[in-house]
């Protein structure tokens, strides 16, 4: 209902900046300026109610859940589709009952985001049967904001093996399982493919659903579509533990949850 009055209210400023151009051709020199001015302000209007109409979800789900919603988007560099390596939706006509659900931390949103902490869960026939959960060392120093976030401190990964090491151990135990996460097209995937790129461990092609993508489809009538939200919203629990495999098991809840609608 929101994103329809953002519509309609971006429409009408936008036909009252255009008629307001109109008007400046027939107004009085002495009031010229004026409608310059009001022409200006309904376009900023519209521009603006066009803005908060098209705001997209944020990019990561590992944000601050006291936060507006529309503040935290990712910096203009952070991961997008497009830079997905070789991967491809799961096409097959039934749903999922046998996958692994992933999840990490990071340094960061950005394009220079090392990894952290890296997690999973196996998942046969709806159930937990098996956990994956491994520190990372990312041979910088992590942000305070991050260890505020996830808890893990520079101390915590002293010492952890380094991604080129933990990659190849993440991969055997996804094996060849379809890969379930929330915004992993977005995120998760194009930052393990640039890690794996950056140390040489090779990316595997992986067919996955992306939770976040799902809940936008079958339920259009939430705001937003974040892990706390769909955790919320589904009763699983309130809030978010911002660890890797821990998250991991929630998006499998999210996931079977979906699975019903």
């Amino acid at each position: 209902m929101k994103k329809l009055i953002y519509l309609i209210a971006s429409i009408l400023f936008a036909l009252t900046s255009v008629y307001g151009v109109y008007d400046i051709f027939v107004t009085k020199q002495d009031d010229l300026m004026a409608s310059i001015m009001a022409v200006l302000f309904a376009a900023f209007l519209a521009w603006l109610f066009m803005h908060l109409f098209l705001k997209p979800e944020p990019r990561h789900k590992h944000q601050a859940t006291n936060a507006p919603e529309s503040s935290p988007e990712a910096p203009s560099d952070a991961p997008t589709a497009e830079t997905a390596p070789i991967t491809h939706v799961n096409a097959n006509s039934g749903v999922e009952d046998d996958y692994v659900a992933v999840d990490i931390e990071t340094t960061g949103l950005g394009r220079d985001a090392r990894i952290i902490e890296l997690g999973a869960v196996r998942i046969r026939h709806g159930r937990k049967v098996a956990t994956y959960s491994q520190l990372v060392n990312p041979q910088i120093p992590i942000p305070a904001k991050v260890t505020q976030i996830t808890g893990i401190t520079d101390h915590d990964v002293k010492g952890k093996p380094t991604i080129d090491k933990a990659l190849p151990r993440f991969y055997a135990f996804c094996g060849k399982d379809t890969w379930i996460g929330h915004n992993i097209r977005r995120f998760d995937i194009p930052v393990i493919a640039r890690e794996a790129q950056r140390v040489g461990a090779g990316m595997p092609d992986v067919s996955f659903y992306d939770t976040m993508e799902l809940s936008q489809a079958l339920l259009p009538q939430l705001d937003h579509h974040r892990v706390v939200d769909l955790i919320r919203y589904f009763g699983i629990a309130k809030t978010e533990r911002h660890r890797a495999s821990d998250d991991a098991a929630q998006t499998a809840q999210i996931f079977e949850h979906l699975k019903r609608i």
